[in-house]
């Protein structure tokens, strides 16, 4: 009689062994589908945030430009030529707005236009890698930086404080970034500082 008992219990078990590879198989096919999915997704999220901080870095770019083109303009008294678009090699000013560029320099409050949309002037338009970049120079206004704050004397000192302002768009993406910042130059363009807002 033992022996029957055990013939039947184990006839009872018989495929019990299979049953639990195929569950521990569904299970470790349903892990690896579900890591696959956070591995896609944190790709997506890392190549977002590359393309985020390469557009914020041409943007940043062109602000350094804008304090250059500020500094050279000052220190010649007008927009050199070797800044336009049209030298050798291109410059990052457009030709078309130099005019509005020189009034931009001299003149307290300027301009209120901005770098990109509908009726902008940039100041500046440059192509950084995948992305067009256009930027915007406004006068803010001037401060006496020494003794002497007599225009005509020659030992006075005016700081002039200009705000930059860059938007870099990927024109494949549509990413797009802005950077502003306030910048401090000395009226014979021996610096131009950023300065905190």
């Amino acid at each position: 009689m033992r022996e029957c008992e055990d013939r039947s219990r184990v006839r009872n078990e018989q495929g019990v062994s299979l049953i639990t590879v195929m569950m521990v198989i569904l299970i470790m096919t349903l892990m690896g589908m579900s890591i696959l999915a956070v591995t896609g997704f944190e790709r997506q999220i890392a190549g977002s945030v590359s393309a985020s901080e390469a557009s914020t870095d041409a943007a940043e770019s062109c602000v350094s430009t804008g304090a250059n083109v500020i500094q050279q303009s000052l220190q010649a008294h007008v927009v050199p030529p070797a800044v336009l678009s049209n030298a050798v090699p291109p410059g990052p000013v457009p030709l078309a707005n130099l005019a509005v560029l020189n009034g931009e320099m001299i003149n307290d409050g300027g301009n209120p236009d901005f770098p990109i949309g509908a009726g902008s002037v940039p100041n500046l338009a440059m192509t950084i890698g995948n992305y067009q970049v256009f930027g915007d120079i406004d006068r803010m206004y001037i401060q006496c930086n020494g003794n002497s704050c007599d225009p005509m004397d020659p030992t006075a000192r005016f700081d002039i404080f200009y705000q930059i302002t860059c938007v870099a768009q990927n024109v494949a993406t549509g990413i797009t970034s802005q950077v502003g910042a306030l910048y401090a130059c000395h009226s014979t363009g021996a610096f131009c500082q950023p300065r905190p807002y």
